[in-house]
C-alpha cells in the first residue's frame, strides 16, 4: 500500500520523520486534541484488528499521525473523536493488516530519506562505483552457497539483516532470492541503499539494533533468521553496546538462525561466546581469503525455543 497514492498526495507529512520518533505518541495525541477546533478538508483512518492505528488530516497538505510503531491504548480513543469530529463529507476509512500498515508507514518514511526530505546526504552521495563492491558480492554469495545453503534452508522464513549499511550484503542476498528486511542505524549509508537500489523501501528501516525489542518490528514479522555481514569493528570499549545488540538479535526470534560475519578472528570469539552466554550453541567459520578483508569468519548459531537471550549467571 502506497499512502500517498492512497490519499491522491504528492507528499505526507509524518509528526516525526524518524522510526525512533514514532515511538513517542505523546505529541500525536497532543496534536489530535488540538485539531479538533480546526478547520480541516479531509480525514482518513487506518483501521487495524478493530482499533485506529493511524489517522491522516488534510490542512493545506495531509499529516499522518500513528501508533503503529508501538502501540499506545489511548490513541484509538483520540483518532476516532477527530474522525467523528470533523465537520467535512471528505472521510473515509480503511480496515487494513496491521503489518501491511507498518509496512506502508516504513516505506513512507524511506521516501522522505530518498527525497532528501530528512537526510542531509542528498545531493553529496557516493558514485556508485565507489560504494559498492562486486568482488564482496561475489564472494559473500559463493560463502552462503557453500558453507551454509548445504546444511540450512536461508529461504524456511523472513530474514531480519542488521547493520545493513547501505546494503551492499543485501543487494547479493538478495539475489540469491532471499526474504530481507535489512535495518541500520545510519540513516545516510541506508539513503545511499535506497538510492542506489541495493536496499528496498518495503523491506528497509533505520533502527538501532540495540532496541529492537523496544519496538513492534517482530510483531509483524516472523522471522527465522537473524544475519549480520562484516559486523565490528568490536573493540574492548564498544563491547558492551555489541552484546546489547546480540541480546536483541538472539530475542527477536523464538527459534532459528543466527549468522554473523567479522573481518577478525578475535571479533567472532567475542560472537561466540557472547551467544554461548545467552544458551545458543554455535560454531565458528574459518572464511580466509588473501584476496580480501571481507567476511574472512563467520558465526553460525541455533537458537532452540528453549533458549534464553539473558545471560547465564
Amino acid at each position: 500500500m502506497d499512502l500517498k497514492q492512497l490519499l491522491n498526495a504528492t507528499s505526507v507529512l509524518l509528526v516525526d520523520d524518524t522510526y525512533a520518533g514514532l515511538r513517542d505518541t505523546t505529541f500525536s495525541k497532543y496534536l489530535l486534541r488540538e485539531m479538533l477546533d480546526s478547520p480541516i478538508d479531509g480525514v482518513v483512518s487506518f483501521i487495524c484488528d478493530g482499533q485506529i492505528r493511524g489517522i491522516a488530516f488534510k490542512q493545506d497538505f495531509w499529516t499522518l499521525v500513528t501508533d503503529i510503531v508501538r502501540f499506545d491504548s489511548e490513541f484509538d480513543r483520540y483518532a476516532r473523536a477527530l474522525h467523528q469530529g470533523v465537520k467535512s463529507d471528505n472521510k473515509r476509512s480503511f480496515v487494513i493488516e496491521a503489518a501491511d500498515f507498518h509496512a506502508a508507514v516504513c516505506a513512507l518514511l524511506c521516501d522522505l530519506l530518498v527525497s532528501g526530505e530528512s537526510c542531509e546526504c542528498y545531493g553529496g552521495r557516493r558514485a556508485q562505483v565507489i560504494a559498492y563492491s562486486p568482488e564482496r558480492q561475489e564472494r559473500l554469495q559463493l560463502f552462503l552457497k557453500t558453507k551454509i545453503e548445504l546444511s540450512y534452508d536461508l529461504n524456511a522464513g523472513e530474514m531480519l539483516e542488521v547493520c545493513c549499511g547501505n546494503g551492499m550484503a543485501t543487494a547479493a542476498l538478495r539475489e540469491l532470492g532471499y526474504n530481507v528486511y535489512a535495518i541500520d542505524n545510519d540513516k545516510c549509508a541506508v539513503c545511499e541503499g535506497l538510492f542506489y537500489g541495493a536496499l528496498a523501501k518495503e523491506n528497509t528501516l533505520v533502527m538501532d539494533a540495540r532496541y529492537l525489542v523496544e519496538y513492534e518490528l517482530a510483531k509483524y514479522h516472523e522471522f527465522r533468521c537473524v544475519a549480520g555481514f562484516m559486523l565490528g569493528a568490536i573493540y574492548e570499549f564498544n563491547k558492551p553496546d555489541w552484546q546489547k545488540i546480540l541480546s536483541e538479535t538472539a530475542e527477536v526470534i523464538s527459534e532459528g538462525l543466527l549468522l554473523f560475519t567479522a573481518q577478525k578472528k578475535e571479533e567472532v570469539d567475542f560472537i561466540y561466546k557472547t551467544m554461548l552466554d545467552f544458551g545458543i550453541e554455535g560454531e565458528i567459520i574459518d572464511n580466509r581469503d588473501d584476496t580480501s578483508i571481507y567476511d574472512q569468519w563467520a558465526y553460525l548459531g541455533v537458537k532452540r525455543a528453549s533458549a534464553s537471550s539473558s545471560p547465564k549467571e
